[in-house]
């Protein structure tokens, strides 16, 4: 995340992340799956604002970019490319300042402007990146001081995603291995990345293709993506990476296989699904590369495409 501290408010851009590594390990008693996933922060952000106010109310006023809603629009279905926009108090952002505002006793209230980039239901972590985004906003308009390990804490009470981009940005390399349900977060310093993002219309019910998912009898490792990641040779990371939750993605979803193949005939260093979709990325050799397989892309009409970079503190110096 990039923050920056205001007169009377705190701003803060809240990037996307894709999965470059997903594999699960086995089903919990708590009926999640165990799983370990590589997770790298990129440069498509939600816009997010915090104003401390006096009166203990939380209001909360979230819409679409008009530049994503005029490109959605150009496209096609809006809601089949953007996808919802949750009312108040069921938003994840919302709930996150609830929550830090009653576990720390806080008697002010706050006025939260959101301002959403980053498709929704795509798999690039939006509504994560948001709520961690909050909860730091929030400790920081109203002076509290938290620690990034006590925010982490509550991001984990909310979804197992969110705790990972409170290591993103200025706060952090944006590059981790997440374990457990996703929560547990071990951060490490990559090379940048320039890659390309797809969002195909239509969605994928994360609980239904965790359900038509099949455990590995031998998990994949991490070590080889990971290894590129830190090296110089992060080219020659494998074409295919690995997404446990991609075969039954494609089948759920015509657009997604169809994604899969025109990727494969591109000429990318790798690609893949992000999380449960049905976001998918393309890896590209620098900026140049990036911007001419978006081109591509956008010429056959795949859905939104959006070139960027990886955004974490190594990249951000590179």
């Amino acid at each position: 995340m990039l923050f920056q501290r205001l007169a009377s408010k705190v701003s803060v851009l809240a990037p996307a992340k894709i999965n470059l590594f997903l594999e699960l390990l086995g089903k919990r008693p708590d009926g999640f799956h165990e799983l370990e996933t590589v997770m790298v922060a990129v440069s498509l952000f939600d816009h997010l604002e915090v104003t401390p106010t006096q009166q203990h109310d939380i209001v909360l006023d979230c819409e679409w970019d008009s530049g994503q809603l005029a490109q959605a629009t150009r496209l096609g279905d809006c809601s089949q490319l953007l996808g919802d926009l949750p009312p108040q108090d069921s938003n994840l952002v919302y709930r996150a300042v609830k929550l830090l505002q009653s576990e720390e006793n806080v008697p002010l209230g706050a006025r939260i402007v959101l301002q959403k980039r980053i498709p929704s239901a795509s798999g690039f972590g939006g509504a994560s990146s948001d709520a961690a985004a909050a909860l730091l906003a929030a400790s920081e308009a109203w002076n509290l001081n938290l620690s990034i390990q006590r925010l982490s804490e509550l991001a984990a009470q909310l979804g197992s995603d969110i705790p990972f981009f409170l290591y993103s940005g200025q706060l952090g390399s944006g590059q981790a291995i997440a374990t457990g349900r996703g929560e547990k977060i071990e951060t490490f310093s990559g090379r940048r990345i320039d890659l390309v993002l797809i969002r195909p219309a239509g969605g994928v019910s994360t609980a239904e293709a965790y359900r038509r998912c099949r455990l590995p009898e031998v998990p994949d490792s991490s070590e080889e993506i990971v290894a590129c990641l830190k090296s110089h040779q992060r080219m020659s990371m494998p074409r295919q990476l690995t997404n446990r939750l991609t075969i039954p993605a494609r089948e759920i979803s015509p657009q997604i296989d169809q994604l899969a193949t025109i990727c494969e005939q591109l000429d990318v260093v790798a690609h893949q699904m992000s999380g449960s979709g049905s976001g998918y990325f393309a890896i590209c050799r620098n900026r140049a590369h990036a911007l001419r397989v978006a081109a591509q892309l956008r010429a056959q009409s795949v859905g939104m495409v959006f070139p960027v970079s990886t955004c974490g503190l190594q990249s951000l110096r590179n």
